[in-house]
């Protein structure tokens, strides 16, 4: 019995033993074949950062309008894109995805033909609230045809042998027609970046005809985060550019190849990263604005205007104060008085030679210097007056102010005071 013990014991050893050696074997099998390394595991972090932004914005309650689904479909690509690069670019994730098909390569780089496209409709239907997307605005997907063309001529029409071959050579990504598309797709997406700084200068130009507070950080998160982007893809495109230097001159540089390559992953990482900040900390309530100008230039110069709308506009300033109002706009006003905005915006240009955000200003510095005059107990603060007077931020109120006046609030008053204590000393002596 003892011995059958002790010979039933060693045989569990021996089991487990070669079960260990087995089990080591493995993991050391395993550790020699890495998937990923750390500038992987960064385009993975990336892409999982994308998609989870992308679906918090699909989630909240209250965020369906059209530019924050622009913006949910923007962050899709930017989830895309790290699998692209990471799929064909990986070592050994390349390799061992191809055991699988090569089919699989390139189905994620159309996202670099679309992003481009869907951060300008974002940023248009965002800033303007009368964009209407029509059928003849399906040219934007051209340049994403013209990639799909060439992907089935040059890659995916090929047979297996040649597409695997040019999967594990990377030889597609080295040679001319891929090049040459490439490149002018990486150029076409930074010309849609500066297609979004003009609709934000052409806003903010708009915006003084029909608000009357513009205070300039409602889109300075805005023009960060394109200024952001501008920044990645022109490092995109500069690797391009090189890639099709070294494929002309038939000498590519490798390593310098690999350094901008590798740095366009983490400015996209940390784009991405100000891009999360600024969602949650500084996106702001955007008041959107009429995309067409309301009058052309020619009628703007005109010395002719609408006597009765002029009248109407002075009664209701004057008499009713309507300036005052701090959540005024030139639709509310057009309404008071009665008449279309177009006709109202085009009376104060003609008549008085200034926009909505002057014209309705104005009125409030003057009423604003009437109680800064006021001395002893009636005085009211700075603070009471701006807000008393219709503005709604004392940036706003000490910059128009100081335009006008030539100083700020405090200063006018210590000048008013000041003024009123050499009269009465001069009252005095007399």
């Amino acid at each position: 019995m003892t011995q059958g013990i002790v010979t039933s014991d060693f045989w569990h050893s021996q089991s487990a033993q070669v079960f260990c050696d087995h089990l080591n074997g493995q993991v050391s099998a395993f550790m020699d074949t890495i998937l990923f390394n750390f500038h992987d595991l960064l385009m993975v972090v990336t892409a999982f950062e994308c998609l989870l932004l992308a679906s918090l914005l699909t989630a909240a309650a209250g965020q369906s309008s059209l530019s924050n689904r622009f913006l949910v479909l923007f962050l899709f690509c930017h989830f895309l894109i790290p699998l692209h690069e990471l799929m064909f670019w990986g070592t050994h994730f390349r390799i061992w995805l191809l055991e699988s098909s090569p089919d699989w390569f390139f189905v994620f780089s159309f996202a670099y033909y679309l992003d481009g496209p869907l951060l300008y409709f974002f940023v248009r239907t965002l800033l303007y609230k009368d964009v209407q997307l029509k059928p003849a605005a399906s040219w934007h997907l051209l340049p994403l045809g013209i990639y799909v063309l060439h992907m089935l001529v040059n890659f995916y029409l090929k047979d297996y042998a040649t597409q695997h071959t040019l999967i594990e050579s990377q030889h597609i990504a080295y040679s001319g027609p891929h090049l040459y598309i490439e490149t002018l797709g990486r150029f076409i997406r930074i010309g849609y970046v500066g297609w979004c700084f003009l609709l934000v200068w052409n806003y903010r130009k708009q915006l003084r005809h029909e608000q009357a507070e513009s205070k300039t950080s409602d889109v300075a998160w805005l023009k960060i985060m394109l200024t952001a982007f501008f920044l990645i893809f022109t490092i995109d495109i500069v690797l391009n550019c090189l890639k099709l230097y070294g494929y002309l001159a038939n000498d590519f540089d490798l390593d310098l190849l690999n350094v901008v390559g590798l740095s366009s992953y983490y400015l996209n990482f940390i784009a991405l990263n100000i891009l999360i900040f600024l969602r949650f900390t500084s996106f702001v309530t955007v008041a959107p604005v009429r995309e067409e100008p309301l009058f052309e230039s020619k009628e703007e110069n005109s010395a002719h205007f609408d006597q009765e709308v002029a009248k109407r506009l002075e009664q209701l300033m004057l008499q009713r104060k309507f300036y005052t109002n701090p959540e005024i706009t030139l639709d509310k006003l057009a309404e008071a008085v009665g008449y279309p905005p177009k006709k109202i915006s085009l009376t104060i240009k003609q008549c008085y030679q200034q926009n909505f955000y002057e014209y309705i200003n104005r009125y409030r510095i003057t009423e604003a210097k009437l109680l800064l005059a006021e001395q002893g107990p009636a005085a009211k603060s700075i603070t009471d007056i701006y807000f008393e007077v219709g503005f709604n931020s004392k940036s706003v109120f000490n910059t128009f102010f100081k335009r006008l006046e030539g100083m700020t609030p405090s200063q006018y008053r210590e000048q008013l005071l000041t003024q009123t204590s050499d009269n009465s000393k001069v009252a005095i002596f007399k």
